[in-house]
């Protein structure tokens, strides 16, 4: 049996399948479908990602953000924006980072 979420126009924008593991008494049962949720039909402009910092660094952007009344979100974005509007060269990009000191990190 396929789940299909509809938008706020009636058409279907994803299908899922819903299949619940067979009882003990080996018949097979179908979950019931799940109504489309009401964020289904919007697009969001933004993306949640989580990354670490080192602790020294997000104390200063949470004190940072606090006091300029801003949202450490903000002060992440506005960093990131200025580093890509550097250059659209990648490898140019990662070479400087590299350069001063960036690197992968690896769970300890």
């Amino acid at each position: 049996m396929t789940i299909k979420e509809q938008s706020q126009n009636g058409r279907s924008e994803t299908e899922r399948h819903a299949f619940v593991a067979a009882p003990a008494n080996g018949k097979a049962r179908v979950a019931a479908p799940a109504a489309p949720s009401p964020s289904a039909a919007r697009k969001s402009t933004v993306a949640k990602v989580s990354h670490t910092l080192s602790v020294a660094l997000a104390e200063r952007l949470e004190e940072f953000a606090f006091f300029q009344r801003v949202s450490e979100s903000a002060v992440i974005e506005y960093a990131l924006t200025k580093f890509f509007g550097q250059g659209s060269d990648d490898a140019a990009l990662g070479e400087s980072l590299r350069k001063d000191g960036a690197g992968r990190r690896r769970k300890s």
